[in-house]
């Protein structure tokens, strides 16, 4: 399954309407529908130091959640991997709650065992991974211990 460029900009312009949704009521309603679920990652901007919101659809993984950074398919990293290499510290809103993250992108074991989950779990997860040159980084957001900052 190919992405045009206007498909694309739709799901862009979706994903923008929702994390709206989501940033005012912390991260509710976490469904977007066929079992999938969404959460708004926030990170620093790596040039300007601002803060950055973002929405991306999730999995379960530990504690935490696994999110894959593939700007719908693009062959470019999307800003949100690029500003969380800069500094992996975060926070989600997810279900209703705001959560302290580091992030780290899965490797070696750790990856190969999320890659059947990732197949199924999102359509087009698994179309973005068929279609892109690059390989996509499945990023893990861990819980981090409270530091004061939540």
């Amino acid at each position: 399954m190919a992405y045009s460029a206007r498909r694309r900009r739709m799901f862009e312009v979706f994903a923008g309407w929702h994390r709206s949704l989501l940033v005012r009521t912390k991260g509710r309603p976490a469904a977007l529908g066929q079992g999938r679920r969404a959460l708004v990652l926030e990170t620093n901007g790596r040039r300007t130091g601002e803060l950055r919101r973002v929405t991306l659809a999730y999995i379960a993984h530990g504690d935490g959640y696994m999110v894959l950074a593939s700007n719908y398919g693009k062959e470019s990293p999307p800003a949100w991997w690029l500003n969380l290499q800069a500094d992996p510290d975060a926070e989600v809103l997810v279900a209703g709650k705001r959560v302290g993250v580091r992030a780290h992108r899965a490797t070696g074991d750790e990856r190969a065992d999320l890659v059947p989950r990732v197949q199924q779990a999102n359509v087009h997860w698994r179309a973005y991974l068929q279609d892109t040159a690059r390989e996509i980084p499945f990023v893990v957001l861990a819980p981090r211990p409270s530091d004061g900052r939540l």
